[in-house]
């Protein structure tokens, strides 16, 4: 019923001179590095970013690819240039730095030996993953990072997971990771491409992997913070999903209607004109265990059906939800980090893309991306977020690490 890439290049202009904003002038007393590259050239780009983030005692590099790269040249290339380093990352629907948003870029943070000890690991066919598999994966990380610990795991560990965002796998493969890792906060998001839904990957040691995972164990002797916050509240108005295609995300009837007409009609359009920046300010909710998680529409489909970013079911009761502002609720919560860890090093932020086209479609963007400008952020717009085994929609979700060492 649309083309769901087009909703992209609607977008107000992101681009800015990174060379400009980003000190390519490393410091090293620094403990977390960040750096942006807008270079085209795949081989370029790494050695911008590579120059970057030297540093005498760097140990681990986590980045963010636009889908307009050419990831498998990028990839490789970076691994050429930070050769004893661990670097893992994923392809991005948008990123974010600390220029605030941005299209076709590549953004990247590095973490240094003194304050973090950090475990990666590659989980490959998502749709074969066992709890068994799962706790093997956990005791291993969680073995190999207390040799080098630098604070006692418990309190002081949080796990990064980046999904292959195509995979419809999400929801299995978090909660099994959840139930493994415990008390482990566990967060993330899922790799993108611009609204292509096309080719969504996840990068290990130089490579490429669709339908695959990869997590980073963090222990740290800085204060961290872990978040989720959504903009929405749930109104009175339901839609119970009467047939459904849960292995697909696919909801053909609402209310035993067709899906896309119903879901049209409760926001005041026709099901040919929903668009993916429509639908990022209609959202839906479920509640679970009496909280509401936002369950986006992904597109409208030409059968008349609805496909969803998260887990749908048949007789799942589904609430239009009331859309807060952004920019207000955001506010709040850099004001919440900054109170409870004072300055920051690092904020990484898993942000959804349904959040950024409602950003543009209320001329929001500028001001969003200048808010986002005066912090330490690096981070990506998402196809969903992670937190503590739970796949999310339509949130801005992360960890923000502190300044003062514990």
């Amino acid at each position: 019923m649309f083309q769901a890439q087009a909703a992209l290049s609607d977008l107000t202009d992101l681009s800015s001179d990174s060379s400009n904003a980003v000190n390519n002038c490393v410091d090293n007393n620094a403990a977390v590095l960040t750096a942006v590259s807008q270079l085209k050239d795949a081989e370029a780009c790494a050695q911008e970013l590579a120059d970057q983030l030297r540093h005498d005692d760097l140990g681990w590099v986590l980045f963010f690819c636009s889908a307009q790269q050419d990831i498998n040249r990028f990839a490789q290339a970076l691994e050429q240039q930070l050769p004893d380093q661990d670097i893992v990352g994923c392809t991005t629907a948008g990123e974010i730095s600390p220029l605030g948003y941005l299209q076709g870029s590549v953004c990247a943070v590095g973490f240094t030996r003194s304050g973090f000890a950090v475990e990666t690991a590659l989980i490959e066919d998502l749709d074969s993953f066992s709890f068994n598999s799962a706790q093997q994966l956990m005791n291993s990380m969680m073995q190999r990072c207390q040799q080098h610990q630098k604070a006692p795991m418990k309190g002081h560990t949080f796990v990064l997971a980046l999904l292959d965002g195509m995979s419809e796998h999400e929801e299995i493969v978090l909660n099994t990771l959840n139930a493994a890792f415990g008390s482990i906060p566990l967060l993330g998001g899922s790799a993108g491409d611009d609204l292509d839904f096309a080719n969504t990957q996840v990068v290990y040691e130089g490579r490429c992997y669709p339908n695959a995972a990869v997590l980073m164990m963090v222990n740290t002797v800085f204060p961290f913070m872990v978040f989720s916050q959504k903009h929405v509240e749930e109104s009175d108005e339901v839609f119970v999903a009467t047939e459904v295609d849960s292995e697909h995300r696919r909801v053909y009837e609402l209310n035993a209607e067709p899906a896309a007409e119903v879901y049209a009609r409760a926001i005041g359009c026709r099901p040919d004109q929903l668009t993916p920046s429509l639908c990022a300010q209609h959202t839906l909710s479920v509640r679970i265990a009496g909280e509401g998680f936002v369950r986006a529409v992904q597109r409208a489909n030409e059968d008349g059906s609805l496909t969803f970013y998260c887990a749908v079911e048949r007789g799942i009761v589904l609430r239009k939800n009331r859309h807060l502002d952004i920019g207000e609720e955001l506010k709040k919560l850099l004001d919440q980090i900054e109170y409870e860890l004072g300055d920051q090093q690092l904020i990484l932020g898993f942000d959804c893309i349904f959040r950024l086209l409602e950003s543009n479609a209320c001329q929001q963007l500028g001001n969003v991306s200048d808010m986002l400008a005066g912090y330490p952020l690096v981070g990506f717009n998402t196809y969903g977020e992670h937190i503590n085994g739970i796949h999310l929609n339509a949130t801005f979700t992360g960890v923000a690490i502190g300044q003062r060492r514990r």
